[in-house]
């Protein structure tokens, strides 16, 4: 032992050691710091206001959508949609009928939680398909501000879904 050298026994649990707390302090700098409660309270008002905004968009943008469908004579609507001169009349009121309830749907949460949920849940998938379709075809016209629109319009209601049905939030 006077040439220096540790015992093997020894070196070995200083080399465990060592790195045991390599690892915690790995793990220490992974994890993320705590949030205090206050401001975990803040951070749920700021994403429940923002996903009631979403929520109240969506639903004044299918209302109007669904309201110009169901109320505007054939000649009309062949300029305002590119596509209603293709389809029936019956087809273009279905979907709009479809849009309106879907647009009540998005607002179902505030009669109550219980019963707004599904209804919420159901809604936005419908929004997010109809969405999803809408976009296709505008990509297959090369209608580039449409599709940019609904995009927009889809991220709100992917975010709505997620972050309302995935967890309690009023």
């Amino acid at each position: 032992m006077t040439d220096h050298t540790l015992p093997l026994s020894i070196w070995g649990k200083l080399k465990s050691g060592l790195q045991k707390a390599a690892c915690v302090q790995a793990v220490n700098a992974t994890e993320k710091p705590a949030i205090a409660p206050r401001q975990q309270r803040v951070r749920a008002i700021w994403t429940n206001a923002m996903l009631w905004t979403f929520q109240g968009w969506l639903a004044m943008f299918y209302a109007g959508a669904s309201f110009a469908k169901l109320t505007a004579p054939p000649k009309h609507l062949a300029i305002l949609l590119g596509w209603a001169e293709h389809v029936p009349q019956s087809f273009v009121m279905a979907v709009g009928a479809i849009e309106a309830a879907l647009a009540i749907g998005m607002l179902a949460p505030i009669i109550g939680w219980a019963i707004g949920k599904p209804v919420l849940t159901y809604s936005a998938l419908g929004l997010l398909a109809i969405q999803s379709l809408v976009t296709l075809y505008h990509l297959a016209s090369f209608d580039i501000l449409a599709v940019i629109l609904n995009m927009a319009l889809m991220a709100m209601t992917a975010s709505i879904l997620m972050f309302k049905t995935a967890r309690h939030v009023a």
